[in-house]
């Protein structure tokens, strides 16, 4: 669904964001301003609110400034998108025709209900964002108008770029050349790029391909944890090939096992009833990840 936008603004709810959560939960766009007379503010007397805040503040550059961000929360319209950021996610609403009002808490617009996701649903969460959107968050003042208000726009109806689009649709053609490519390996290469693949996720080997462990043909250790995972690599495999491997491993102390395989059986590949700790890795999977860690030109070597 289309998200037409006049005006684009970012808030900071609150000093350190002191009411975030109320403005979420209750709908509404609060702001400071204690000393400044919610009838001038309504009527519009910006000549007196600006005499005020001449005398209140230590230059006129941020009386003016704060008197500009006043006027444009005043001001909005239901065609304004209004953002913030809370609980590590980006957040935005528009607000409803009326005056602003007052509680205890402070000077306070009535609001939309906030959103905290897409027009697609996509949840906005800050560290998937765009630059330009995120680093909203580094502003220090209160208000501002955001810039980049087209790519506001299509983040928020969910679209993505033409420029995206085009690199995910070349992804998976590289992804697709190189699960090709993979099942081509000498069983030796295939191994060899099984261990590059979890090297690249982190894990350190603690075992030599095919040695030191009873059963696998690696061991591996996540560093941060010491959780020990083991891999299982098979050129061919079928559900009893896998079967015996869960056998052994429930034997051992290893958190998770890895069954890796290039060509499975259509049994094996239509697999679902399998055990938590227990994850087939097949060809599509292991092109992804081999993508993901740049071995691609390594793969292309290989079978050149």
């Amino acid at each position: 669904m289309p998200v037409p936008i006049h005006n684009a603004f970012y808030i900071k709810l609150g000093e350190r964001g002191r009411w975030e959560a109320d403005c979420m939960a209750n709908a509404r766009i609060r702001v400071g301003y204690p000393h400044q007379d919610l009838a001038d503010i309504n009527r519009g007397n910006w000549k007196r609110l600006k005499k005020q805040l001449d005398a209140s503040e230590t230059s006129k550059g941020v009386a003016t400034t704060d008197l500009n961000r006043l006027q444009d929360l005043a001001g909005s319209g239901p065609g304004d998108v209004w953002t913030a950021f809370h609980e590590g996610r980006l957040w935005w609403t528009r607000v409803l025709p009326g005056p602003f009002q007052q509680d205890a808490l402070s000077k306070y617009r009535r609001t939309e209900p906030w959103r905290d996701k897409a027009e697609n649903d996509r949840l906005l969460v800050a560290s998937t964002l765009p630059g330009k959107i995120a680093s909203l968050q580094a502003f220090r003042g209160t208000i501002c108008s955001v810039g980049a208000k087209e790519l506001l726009q299509r983040v928020l109806e969910g679209r993505r770029s033409d420029l995206a689009v085009r690199i995910e649709r070349q992804r998976t053609e590289l992804e697709a050349a190189v699960m090709a490519a993979i099942r081509e390996l000498h069983w030796k290469d295939f191994e060899t790029l099984v261990d590059l693949v979890f090297r690249h996720a982190g894990w350190a080997r603690t075992s030599i391909l095919g040695q030191q462990v009873k059963s696998f043909d690696m061991e591996l250790t996540e560093p941060l944890t010491g959780d020990r995972y083991v891999v299982q690599i098979k050129s061919k495999a079928g559900r009893k090939d896998l079967d015996e491997t869960i056998h052994h491993f429930s034997e051992q102390a290893y958190r998770r096992v890895f069954f890796v395989v290039h060509s499975p059986s259509p049994e094996l590949a239509a697999a679902t009833d399998l055990p938590d700790d227990v994850e087939v890795v097949d060809p599509a999977v292991l092109a992804r990840l081999a993508v993901s860690a740049g071995l691609s030109g390594w793969i292309e070597e290989k079978v050149i």
